[in-house]
């Protein structure tokens, strides 16, 4: 075994191209990112975001809220210019363009927006920030919290928001999370390379691999762990190039961010499996075509060449970020960043389990049922 492992991953070491596409590549785009991006949504001077709250039942009986839209300032300049119209008048604002965000409260807290901005994300920011927190003292109350224990929660959350606005505002750290995403995807070129090492039908090394005295279990398995040790060995350089070169920010919660970038590795080792096998007769330079098109397009939905457009999908195509690993791998770090380890951040990892797991299991059911009349070794 320590000899079959030796010899795959001295084979993976010598595989120039795909060391380019998982490594250097990331590296001269992450370089190019922290030239051109990084400073690209830094607030210098602040502008004041003017909101149309509709006054219905919901808000005026939240004073909590009120206050607190009052209260936020960005150093010296109110965060909030708060309007309290009805449905019709915060329309007819919005349309104007005299406001940057309509909000309704209610069972459900809903933002329009006429178009996507800075403003118009950290509203979004604001607003689930604050319905998250909302329902944990809610949920503390019913479990018979002090009021002392409530008042640290909100104090906490304030601190929190406060924190996030005057030092958290430089919304490039989403570029840098999407490009670790995608780039745990790249991992796929090793798995689909697996699998015409290994499937007898697709080279004549594979051929000579499978009529050798060893389980083709063992082999697929270790190729499975190599890509997987192999894929977090390039990202962790990757991460550590941004996190101490280019000091991208990824909060104090590092454990989380390596446990995010592991899971994507498996979405992405899955992903490039399930292609090596459900295109059999395709050659190994356009099944790696299929995954850097699916994995460049998820990119692009998640944000990468665009921040808004991850706001855009959320609220237009919800099921596009449900069924995207980039956009689970993205939005697991940008949650960890604002929100800290929560709901939303769990609610990604096991997203990305389940992706991993369905793309494993539709593998291992193809195999078992692969069967060679003849495999023409010479």
């Amino acid at each position: 075994m320590l000899h079959i492992l030796k010899y795959r991953a001295k084979c993976m070491f010598m595989n120039r191209p795909l060391m380019f596409w998982t490594l250097l590549f990331p590296l001269i785009l992450t370089t190019l990112f922290g030239a051109v991006l990084r400073h690209a949504y830094d607030l210098t001077t602040f502008e004041t975001i003017s909101i149309a709250m509709i006054d219905n039942t919901a808000y005026q009986k939240n004073t909590t809220l009120q206050k607190t839209l009052k209260s936020l300032r960005m150093e010296d300049t109110p965060m909030f210019k708060v309007q309290e119209v009805s449905t019709k008048k915060g329309k007819q604002l919005l349309q104007k363009g005299d406001v940057d965000a309509m909000i309704t409260i209610g069972d459900e807290t809903t933002i329009l927006v006429k178009e996507t901005g800075i403003k118009q994300t950290m509203t979004q920011n604001f607003f689930d920030e604050y319905t998250q927190n909302e329902h944990m003292a809610m949920q503390l109350l019913a479990a018979g919290s002090t009021p002392e224990q409530l008042m640290q929660t909100f104090t906490n959350t304030h601190d929190f928001i406060k924190t996030n606005n005057e030092e958290n505002t430089n919304l490039s750290c989403i570029f840098f999370y999407t490009l670790l995403a995608m780039n745990a995807l790249f991992g796929g070129y090793w798995a689909i390379n697996s699998m015409y090492s290994l499937q007898a039908n697709q080279s004549t090394t594979a051929a000579r691999i499978a009529i050798a005295p060893t389980h083709k279990g063992l082999n697929l398995f270790i190729d499975l762990f190599l890509n997987i040790v192999f894929q977090m060995t390039i990202l962790s350089i990757v991460f550590f190039y941004m996190y101490t070169i280019l000091q991208v920010d990824f909060g104090n919660q590092l454990g989380f961010v390596v446990l995010a970038i592991f899971m994507g590795v498996l979405a992405g080792n899955g992903l490039g499996l399930l292609i090596g096998i459900l295109l059999p007769q395709k050659d190994i330079g356009t099944k790696t075509g299929v995954l850097t098109s699916i994995t460049m397009l998820g990119s692009f939905l998640a944000g990468m060449m665009m921040v808004q457009m991850k706001y855009l999908v959320q609220v237009h195509a919800p099921i596009l970020a449900y069924i995207n690993p980039v956009n689970m791998v993205t939005d697991a770090l940008y949650s960890l960043y604002y929100y800290g380890v929560g709901e939303r951040y769990y609610l990604n990892l096991f997203s990305l389990l389940i992706f991993s797991l369905l793309c494993y299991l539709i593998c291992y059911r193809s195999l078992r049922k692969t069967r060679y009349q003849s495999l023409g070794v010479q």
